[in-house]
């Protein structure tokens, strides 16, 4: 049984916003505790910002050390969505199988 906390990253089911029924396996991170039991989640991207940039790309939080934190290509925070989770969610959907890694501290410090 994984405890989750600040940083950690793992595959999860982070649902389309406008097709809320289907969802897509996505690398996770927890960037915000905000009690024992509530957690809020980015999902993650490896399609870099486009050039010249879109909307959306200014919402993209480029993970540094992605190696360091179990990517296995460069990848980027997308913090235009935030996902709200309970612990027991977590616990329940989340097998030891899906975890990645931690973020590295340096990249909460962008």
């Amino acid at each position: 049984m994984h405890w989750f906390s600040l940083g950690d990253v793992f595959y999860f089911d982070v649902g389309f916003d406008d097709i809320p029924v289907e969802s897509k396996r996505r690398p996770a991170i927890i960037m915000i505790q905000e009690d024992e039991d509530l957690f809020i989640l980015v999902s993650t991207t490896s399609v870099p910002p486009n050039d010249p940039p879109k909307y959306f790309d200014q919402f993209k939080i480029p993970i540094f050390n992605w190696r360091r934190s179990g990517f296995s290509k460069p990848s980027w925070g997308l913090g235009f969505k935030l996902i709200h989770v309970t612990r027991q969610e977590l616990m329940s959907s989340v097998k030891k199988e899906d975890i990645l890694g931690k973020i590295h501290i340096t990249d909460f410090d962008i």
